[in-house]
This record gives structure tokens, sequence and C-alpha cells, in this order.
């Protein structure tokens, strides 16, 4: 029979460990770069990569990333003082924040008041196209329930 393996074995070893103190590494690496650059342009950038003596940057929109790359040269003076490498090329990207789709939100029904449901018969009553008068009845029937 199987047993169930307990989840820090599962991440304590081989690739997910890996992939998990890379990903501790890039968050304390983002602290840093928002300790480091001045408000409010640390709000706008967040950490993509970094890669031996690269780091890819990523600002919110061309403004920022801009202004990013103006601090640039000050930010690798600083990461060195904090990082093994002594020397940093720091690449900037523009890549929007990513944003969770909004929720569908069901729209409410507008339901004809008595006037509505009569000028909805009253207007089926003159059709003569057979499909509009059947549609013009159902919508008017629709809420007699209501």
């Amino acid at each position: 029979m199987n047993q169930p393996l307990k989840i820090n074995k599962l991440l304590g070893t081989g690739r997910l460990a890996d992939l998990l103190a890379r990903s501790r590494e890039l968050r304390k690496m983002d602290i840093l770069l928002a300790e480091l650059l001045p408000a409010p342009l640390n709000a706008h950038c967040r950490i993509l990569s970094i890669r031996n003596t690269i780091l890819v940057l990523a600002a919110d929109s061309p403004v920022w990333a801009a202004r990013l790359r103006f601090h640039a040269p000050q930010l690798a003076k600083q990461l060195a003082q904090h990082l093994p490498a002594k020397r940093h090329t720091i690449h900037v990207r523009v890549r929007p924040p990513e944003t969770p789709l909004p929720r569908q939100t069901h729209k409410p029904v507008i339901r004809p008041g008595r006037q509505g449901i009569a000028a909805l018969r009253q207007a089926a009553q003159t059709v003569s196209d057979p499909e509009l008068k059947t549609a013009l009845l159902r919508l008017a029937n629709r809420d007699r329930g209501h």
C-alpha cells in the first residue's frame, strides 16, 4: 500500500527544493530592491530574474522603466555591497503588473412593470410578423410568477 509523502520531504529534495530555494532568493532580492529604490519608484518595479551578474528588472510602464534606467548605475553600485558578485548588469523590461481578471457579475434582470407588460401585449397584437409576435408575448409572460 502506498504511503502519503510528507510535504517537507517532497519540498526538501530534488527539483522542487531547488525551485523553492530560487523563489526564496528572488523574494529576498525583491525586498532588497524595494529598500534600495526611492519611493514611489520602488512600488512600480520588481525583479524578473537574476543569472550570474545580470539582473533583469520589470517596471509597470515605460515611464517607470525610464526612471529605473536612470537609477540603474547607482543601483548596481548598491547591489555590489549586498551580493557576492561585485559587478552587475541591469536590464529593464516593461511588464504591466499581473492583475486578476475581474469576476463576472450577473447583470440584474430588468423586469417590466404592469404598464410595460400591457404595452408588450398590445404591441404583439398589432405586429404582423408571427416570430416577433411570439417573442413579444413570451417576454410579456416571462415574469408572471414574480
